[in-house]
């Protein structure tokens, strides 16, 4: 029987090969994995091999539902004072600092582990239903064939920096290789309907649909990186691919009304999203009216409580103790989010927990 569905994805290409896969007796875990491959190839800056994330599978046949977690670690010669004197500023919306030079943001000494390709191997190992190598054919097709620049890739492509961060025209044209792809001849973005051809990343794509994931971390692609890393000063090392493992978990867990909401562990974001459903179960949101003025605010407000919580609280397990039930369970949790930031809203009706103010 063909597996039921829906794909989303920035681009039509991916949709369109999540679908066929779907069509093919593939299931959910086949139709993800091969529509972030074909993604990586046809919107580069947004998805990636390399990239880091959170895979949710949820199999109530199975009886399985757990999350693949792959949130890249620095590379073991990062040492936490090393950049300690290049601080410029935090950055101002909270996530992580400027430094001098952006080293920290662009450049082969801001690259952690790679991470998503070891998540999408053991995931089809655990669940997958079609061969490994099928699921890589139309990523490698749009590699090698090419692609046609799309206006949501050009409108990102030149995308200035914000709150001081590097410009996506500059992280496009850092290395030759890269201007080469992705740039026109006089150093601009390849505009909309431009062609982009891949094919040494068609390359790297085949022996990975070959050999598997492993190629990646301990072969031949784990030396060329390797190389690469130490002619350029890079931080990340072979040794560093070879030892990374991704972490299984149980979801997070909480209720909001009348529906049980899951999502991933912290260092994810998931507990944020706990937080403000938890806060806003206490108002009458539907009475508000929908984007009215008194809604944006509540819920502004319920989102502005969660992020100085995520700020203050939340971080890596590894590296220290986090509340989580403080923030998960609603009875307890919900009630104290906006008083205790100073956020004063009245609430309309309440919803399984306590009024307050």
């Amino acid at each position: 029987m063909t597996e039921q569905g829906m794909v989303v994805t920035p681009q039509p290409e991916a949709t369109e090969v999540g679908r066929d896969i779907l069509a093919a007796g593939g299931n959910a875990i086949d139709a993800a994995i091969a529509t972030a491959l074909v993604q990586t190839v046809v919107d580069p800056l947004m998805c990636g091999i390399a990239g880091f994330g959170s895979l949710p599978v949820y199999l109530p046949a199975k009886n399985v539902h757990t999350y693949y977690d792959f949130h890249s670690p620095a590379p073991g010669a990062v040492r936490p004072d090393m950049w300690e004197s290049l601080i410029e500023s935090e950055a101002r919306d909270g996530y992580g600092f400027i430094l001098k030079g952006n080293v920290n943001d662009i450049g082969y000494r801001s690259i952690c582990v790679p991470a998503s390709l070891r998540a999408y191997a053991e995931a089809h190992r655990d669940h997958g239903k079609l061969p490994w190598a099928e699921l890589f054919g139309p990523a490698i097709a749009y590699a090698e064939d090419g692609w046609n620049v799309r206006p949501h890739v050009h409108t990102f492509w030149t995308e200035e920096g914000i709150m001081g961060r590097v410009g996506n025209a500059e992280r496009i044209g850092f290395t030759p290789a890269a201007r080469e792809l992705y740039c026109r001849p006089d150093g601009s973005p390849k505009r909309v309907g431009d062609r982009v051809t891949n094919r040494d990343y068609g390359a790297v794509l085949r022996a990975i649909s070959k050999g598997g994931a492993e190629v990646f971390y301990q072969g031949e692609v784990a030396d060329a990186i390797d190389a690469d890393m130490r002619a350029h000063g890079g931080l990340l090392r072979r040794s560093d691919l070879e030892t990374y493992r991704i972490v299984r978990n149980a979801p997070l867990s909480s209720s909001y009304r009348n529906f049980r909401v899951t999502t991933n562990q912290p260092p994810g974001g998931g507990i944020m999203l706990l937080e403000m459903l938890g806060t806003l179960e206490n108002f009458d949101l539907r009475s508000l009216g929908h984007n009215s003025v008194e809604y944006i605010r509540v819920v502004a407000e319920a989102m502005k409580a969660a992020t100085c919580d995520k700020d203050l609280f939340i971080g890596d397990p590894s590296f220290g103790s986090i509340p989580i039930n403080q923030f998960t369970d609603s009875p307890v949790a919900s009630p104290r989010h906006l008083g205790d930031h100073g956020i004063t809203v009245e609430p309309k009706e309440a919803h399984g927990g306590r009024q307050h103010t």
